[in-house]
């Protein structure tokens, strides 16, 4: 049936029809106002040759940090050129940047591809796009970008790899990057460019190319390279620890005087569980003296009964984001509009692994609140050496004498490396509402009061949704957007303009997505469409919801929806009334101001008012109780039309339901009895019950011709009235239904069956034609089974006749013995012992034998 439409608050809603019969859910309908997640919008991409790791956006140009190669793309995400990275030709005995072709043909030369590991743009010397792969113990090319033409990377490329000199210490600043992963974080203090680096390391990384776990390296002047200031640049997991103790840098970000650093690790050195540490130092601080780490946890709280509370830890995180709050999340969260926020999404690890499972949650914290942290965290009670860098037993942890001077970013001569272990809390923002998905990206940007979330998932979907602490908020944009999951590697621009857009990574693919949504046209219903943000320019056009460019008629609107009603649920009533009537749609009692109101809905039956249960309606379903019909003397089958609309169905009647018979008209007073109600129109209401006597009949089924239900019992076997009510229609018989005494079975014979079945068994007892149709059941204790067959009645109403089932398919050994007993609607009768022999064995003769007893007449066969 198509969906019709009716009037909003404040309207009547004409109806005169109903539809099936209705368990007051209307949850089909829900189902189909709910938001299309299904909707597929053409948006501008890029596909590349390669998997892309790293995006850069300058001056109106994408640079694209691929497998191999790296793209420049305009803003429409149109190719203008490419440079070629890789694959790359090593050797032992080539240094980084040594042109190796004459070394090809050696069998220790291999071509490797050349995996983007960070892309970086620096700007203090020159405009130029910094690259570092994974090949030549991940050493960094430089692209000068000229100003008149940013896309040509190729025309001035510089190697940024200086041999060592003898004498120099051998710890190659050069070497940037990991091929197990790298976060890099450019700063410029003090006319010098800094990079700090965090590396995943194992003990595969071996001189000459030395990686260091975390370090801070100076530009030089020069650019031919990097430099470390002192030996204490850098800070290196033990050998030993290693591949025992890896560390998985997430992000990396500079605020105010500080460097921070996310990372996923072990607990300790012993443990077998993971999670997530922010590492924070002086950006001024060349030896990082300042460094400190502390566990960060996202969690999700539940209250239970008696005030217990189950709180869920996610413990690996995925990705993060840093940006400024909008007033309202600003306002909720004590902060000022300046103010940094750090945004994660954390999923909970599989057992003793850092391998997520598909439960997340979004933690957010204002960067001033982990300094605070930190400043008022360090205390002898609650922190600890680093013992993956020093050692449980180094003289280092030992005697370590720290500072509490952590607040400070200034020239000092103390230390206070250390790791703090009380765990920085903060509470899932969602609610648990992302617990059955793996999100992996978050991206976040403000319009107006409002701050919006961009994350995406380990399955490829995009998804927005406004940030709060104070209220439930769900996704106001969720489509598929691609196969491959979505990368932490995101940027957005211009995010405070109306052209504002976010680049998005899934595997090969980038892809261009306008902050304010791509569309409105997952939006299903009208009540959706209107309440959507403000900067999502969402109105209802035509039955859809649209862009008001893209609305081809004038009917585009932002203030009213017009109820849809789905289905009208049950299909009709008795003339009497009373039928709770059960109205399926959406939009039920919308007001944009309001909300969803249902005290000025109005329902109208025939002209006459459906009186409304406003507590059991919802945007989603409308309530209310039919009244009696005008003309109750014959049936009405009338058309529906809806307000003033022209659409209209004819399914709707007010009908006069009526009993034609009763079968069977007697059955045992202990009850059981399947008793059928024929006649018309006895699926009609919502509410069925049929009377015998004053007990009620267990209902069985219900058609329009028949009902089915199970007598009750009765402590006098006697006439008793037949009585049906349909909501307010009450229906009587003409034929009383009697009760008889209840059968009892005396005896039984024979009291064996062959294998094959078939025998005829005969039941004697008293009252047996009580019942219309009796059962006998046998009792195979072997199987674990009761089969049970139909008797017939003798024209004495002491006998019934039954004739065995065939139990030969279960190969059982005879004999062997079973129990019988028989069934008379609600009575039982007591167990008779009963066996199963074999079945008779017929011998043939080789001739016939004909044996005369002295009469002709007479024919004896063995």
């Amino acid at each position: 049936m198509k969906p019709f439409t009716a009037y909003p608050s404040g309207f009547i809603i004409f109806l005169f029809a109903l539809l099936e019969r209705s368990h007051g859910q209307c949850k089909e309908a829900a189902k189909k106002s709910e938001m299309d997640l299904g909707v597929k919008y053409d948006l501008p991409n890029f596909i590349a040759d390669t998997p892309i790791q790293n995006v850069v956006l300058y001056k109106h140009h994408v640079y694209i940090g691929a497998v191999n190669k790296i793209y420049v793309l305009n803003e429409t995400l149109q190719n203008i050129s490419v440079y070629k990275t890789g694959p790359v030709l090593e050797n032992p005995d080539c240094a980084p940047c040594e042109d190796c072709r004459d070394k090809a043909n050696l069998s220790n030369s291999i071509w490797k591809d050349n995996v983007n590991m960070a892309l970086l743009l620096e700007t203090y010397y020159d405009d130029q796009l910094i690259s570092c792969g994974s090949v030549s113990g991940g050493i960094c090319h430089r692209h000068i970008l000229h100003p008149d033409n940013p896309a040509d990377i190729e025309s001035e490329v510089h190697c940024m790899y200086s041999p060592q000199v003898d004498g120099e210490p051998d710890n190659c600043p050069d070497c940037v990057v990991s091929t197990l992963g790298t976060k890099v974080l450019v700063t410029e203090k003090d006319r010098f460019v800094n990079f700090f680096v965090g590396n995943t390391v194992t003990s595969t990384f071996q001189p000459p190319h030395v990686l260091h776990s975390i370090s801070v390296r100076r530009l030089k002047e020069t650019q031919d390279g990097f430099e470390f200031l002192t030996d204490q640049s850098y800070i290196d997991i033990l050998p030993q620890f290693r591949d025992s103790y890896p560390i998985r840098y997430v992000h990396a970000f500079e605020n105010d005087h500080f460097v921070y650093f996310l990372t996923v690790q072990r607990e300790t050195l012993d443990s077998q569980s993971f999670h997530t540490r922010i590492i924070r130092f002086c950006t001024l601080d060349s030896e990082m003296r300042s460094y400190m780490e502390m566990p960060l946890e996202c969690i999700f709280t539940e209250k239970r009964r008696k005030r217990s509370i189950r709180k869920e830890v996610f413990n690996i995180l995925q990705a993060a984001y840093v940006s400024k709050p909008g007033a309202a999340l600003a306002h909720e969260m004590g902060l000022g509009l300046n103010d940094d926020i750090l945004y994660g999404v954390f999923a909970q690890s599989k057992p003793d692994s850092s391998e997520p499972t598909n439960r997340s949650a979004v933690c957010a914290i204002s960067v001033r609140t982990i300094n605070e942290f930190f400043n008022k965290i360090v205390d002898k009670q609650n922190m600890k050496c680093l013992q993956h860098f020093y050692g449980k037993e180094s003289k280092y942890c030992l005697n370590k004498a720290f500072s509490r001077n952590a607040s400070y970013c200034r020239a000092q001569d103390d230390e206070y490396r250390l790791e703090v272990t009380t765990p920085l809390q903060r509470v899932d923002l969602f609610m648990g509402q992302f617990n059955s998905v793996l999100l992996t990206s978050i991206s976040v940007f403000t319009k107006g009061n409002l701050t919006i979330a961009n994350l995406g998932t380990s399955e490829g979907r995009f998804m927005q949704i406004v940030v709060s602490r104070s209220e439930p908020t769900a996704p106001h944009v969720s489509f598929q957007l691609d196969s491959h999951p979505i990368s932490p590697q995101v940027v957005v621009k211009n995010s405070l303009a109306d052209d504002g857009y976010t680049l998005v990574v899934t595997g090969k693919k980038i892809t261009k997505i306008p902050l304010k949504g791509p569309g409105c046209r997952h939006f299903r219903s009208c009540s959706q469409c209107l309440l959507a943000p403000a900067f999502m320019q969402c109105g209802w056009c035509s039955q859809q919801c649209l862009r008001s460019s893209e609305c081809p008629s004038n009917t585009w609107t932002q203030d009213t929806c017009l109820p849809r009603v789905y289905e009208i649920l049950p299909s009709s009533a008795p003339i009497e009334g009373g039928t709770k009537l059960t109205l399926c749609g959406w939009d039920f009692g919308f007001s944009k101001n309001n909300r969803f109101e249902f005290k000025n809905t109005v329902v109208q039956i025939g002209g006459q008012i459906c009186p409304l249960e406003p507590k059991s309606s919802n945007k989603n379903r409308l309530e209310c109780t039919v009244p009696a019909a005008k003309s109750p003397s014959f049936n009405i089958s009338s058309s529906v039309s809806v307000g003033h609309g022209k659409t209209q169905f004819n399914t709707f009647s007010y009908v006069n339901p009526v009993i034609t018979s009763i079968s069977p008209t007697y059955g045992p007073k202990s009850g059981g009895t399947l008793l059928t109600v024929a006649g018309k129109y006895l699926d009609c209401g919502k509410s069925m019950r049929i009377f015998v006597g004053e007990q009620p009949c267990t209902l069985k089924s219900i058609s329009a011709s028949t009902v089915e239900c199970y007598t009750p019992a009765q402590q006098i076997p006697q006439e008793y009235r037949v009585r049906m009510q349909i909501d307010e229609a009450i229906r009587d018989t003409s034929r009383n239904f009697t009760y008889r005494e209840d059968p009892v079975v005396l005896k039984i014979h024979p009291a064996k069956s062959f294998l094959s079945g078939g025998s005829t068994i005969t039941a004697q007892g008293i009252n047996l034609n009580s019942v219309c149709f009796p059962q006998m059941v046998i009792t195979v204790p072997k199987l674990g089974m009761n089969f049970s067959v139909a008797c017939s009645h003798r024209s004495s109403s002491e006998i019934i006749c039954c004739t065995t089932p065939s139990l030969k398919a279960f190969h059982l050994q005879p004999p062997f013995v079973t129990k019988v007993f028989f069934i008379f609607d609600g009575v039982s009768s007591l167990y008779f012992d009963f066996d199963y022999v074999n079945n008779p064995v017929f011998k043939h003769f080789e001739k016939t034998v004909f044996i005369s007893r002295g009469n002709q007449n007479v024919l004896e066969i063995k």
